[in-house]
């Protein structure tokens, strides 16, 4: 629909609906904040967003796909240390069309400015991938891949998520911050906000762990 400037909020801390940036409103009683390394935008949109949002970081990630002349049947994970490639981690992950998802050589925590799907490919990160696959594999080394991409994943203080309402503001809600893990994560984290919303507690986990009154 649009993208989110303002969380519009009563006198009385009570959710009403959202501002879009172009302008328009629309009306809510329940809002979540679900946006993964983006969600670090969500405390300007809040009166009390700073104090009770602690930031929300991302890590940039290249990956490239190659086209594998049989499906493999097994994800391997290098780890390069003896001063022959650079440093970090490579994993390679097979698809059932025959692609080899390849990734690794993770950059450092930011806070993202990058917007959703315009993530910049870097040349010299996905060469560093090739090179390392060139080093590690026979069978994929030398494959030039028909995609090249890069992706942030988030990450919080503690390493853990934010799973709960949102401190102060009645009706607002965060699901984010599940670092490499939220594709894993993500049916048990909606099944429990989708609790709270219902039923005003989460059954299904316990959030405790995950709660923002963690950081007060």
């Amino acid at each position: 629909i649009g993208r989110v400037t303002e969380a519009i909020v009563d006198n009385d801390g009570i959710m009403k609906g959202v501002k879009l940036e172009d302008g328009t409103t629309i009306e809510a009683d329940a809002f979540i904040v679900a946006c993964g390394p983006w969600t670090d935008e969500a405390r300007s949109w809040f009166p009390n967003g700073a104090s009770v949002l602690p930031h929300i970081t991302g890590v940039k990630c290249h990956s490239i796909l190659l086209p594998s002349k049989r499906v493999l049947n097994q994800a391997v994970f290098f780890e390069a240390s003896d001063g022959q490639m650079e440093e970090g981690g490579v994993e390679v992950y097979p698809r059932p069309d025959g692609d080899a998802y390849v990734n690794g050589f993770e950059d450092g925590e930011i806070i993202v400015q990058e917007r959703p799907g315009e993530e910049a490919v870097i040349e010299d990160d996905v060469n560093l991938l090739k090179e390392a696959i060139r080093r590690t594999s026979t069978e994929l080394g030398g494959l030039e891949p028909h995609t090249k991409q890069a992706c942030y994943w988030p990450e919080t203080p503690d390493g853990l998520p934010f799973i709960g309402a949102i401190p102060g503001i009645n009706g607002a809600y965060v699901a984010a911050g599940h670092s490499v893990w939220g594709i894993l994560q993500g049916p048990a984290t909606g099944l429990s906000i989708s609790e709270l919303l219902l039923d005003g507690k989460a059954t299904t986990v316990d959030l405790t762990s995950f709660d923002l009154r963690r950081f007060v």
